[in-house]
């Protein structure tokens, strides 16, 4: 109930766009924290090994979850492909999978009560600190994509003055970082030719 909550928290800030920075946030998690409800795919897999052990026929609600895990993995992709469009590859693959991955990690910790498994104490210390570090390698690509971005707004002193003077912001002008706009205009026309 609380990661529904979440994600029409989400879906409302896409919508009404408050900030800059909340709008990009909303949109590079919106994709992971969707995809990350993988509990209809193990129940569904869980009522398929039951129904072949005992013989019986698959229940109504097998067909839900189904349709339910197929519905969330979509749809986080979907929400992941518009993010792409609309900001830097790097943030937004970053944003999906450290999203997705604390999402799924609260979805299991609360479906299928992951901390009451854990034995011992490397256990309890290892999986927290892999969560940690995981925040962590995404906290750093998502600054990293936005010094780039600053820079590149700016005009940095990266020698790509020529990249900006056109005054651009698009994501076509990351495809080729280090070429001229006549350049990147060359190789597009010995690719489609």
């Amino acid at each position: 109930f609380v990661m529904i909550i979440w994600i029409g928290a989400l879906v409302n800030i896409i919508i009404v766009r408050p900030t800059p920075i909340l709008t990009r946030f909303a949109w590079g998690v919106a994709g992971g924290s969707i995809t990350g409800f993988q509990n209809f795919l193990k129940d569904s897999l869980t009522i398929v090994k039951a129904v072949n052990e005992s013989g019986e026929p698959y229940p109504w609600y097998f067909y839900l979850m189904i349709l339910l895990a197929m519905s969330t993995a979509f749809g986080g992709l979907l929400f992941l492909t518009a993010c792409m469009k609309r900001y830097d590859a790097t943030f937004s693959s970053a944003m999906f999978v450290g999203s997705f991955v604390i999402s799924a990690s609260i979805m299991s910790a609360v479906h299928y009560r992951t901390f009451e498994h854990l034995k011992g104490l490397w256990n309890w210390l290892l999986y927290p600190t892999g969560l940690i570090v995981l925040m962590i390698g995404v906290d750093r690509l998502v600054k990293a994509t936005d010094e780039q971005q600053y820079d590149n707004e700016r005009g940095g002193d990266d020698g790509l003055d020529e990249m900006t003077s056109s005054g651009s912001n698009s994501s076509n002008d990351m495809r080729y970082p280090l070429m001229t706009a006549s350049e990147e205009e060359r190789c597009s026309e010995l690719v489609i030719t």
